[in-house]
């Protein structure tokens, strides 16, 4: 609570572990179907369902609690990167293009 300056340690840990997601997923599934498979996606494509978030988030604290040094993500192999500029042209290639504007 902000005026009492207390810690409410059943809030804190329903905000650790999902339970504000979970109780959107609930609202979002009686409010608006559509918004809510929109909104959580990939939760329906993994087959979470609002009961299952807590498991799960307990479930990667003890993987963190495990193994808590960091693994970067392998990038995938057939990605590639967006170039949103245009790479420098050599000297040559400046002088050919604007001949051929000439042209």
């Amino acid at each position: 609570d902000l005026d009492s300056k207390e810690l409410d340690a059943s809030k804190t840990r329903g905000y650790l572990f999902g339970g504000h997601v979970a109780n959107y997923m609930r609202y979002m599934m009686e409010e608006d179907e559509d918004k809510y498979k929109s909104h959580f996606s990939r939760y329906i494509k993994e087959g979470v369902e609002p009961d299952h978030i807590e498991a799960m988030y307990k479930d990667a604290h003890a993987k963190i609690r495990a193994d808590p040094s960091h693994k970067p993500a392998e990038p995938k192999p057939d990605m590639k990167t967006k170039r949103w500029n245009r790479s420098k042209m050599s000297l040559k290639q400046r002088k050919d293009r604007v001949k051929q504007k000439k042209a």
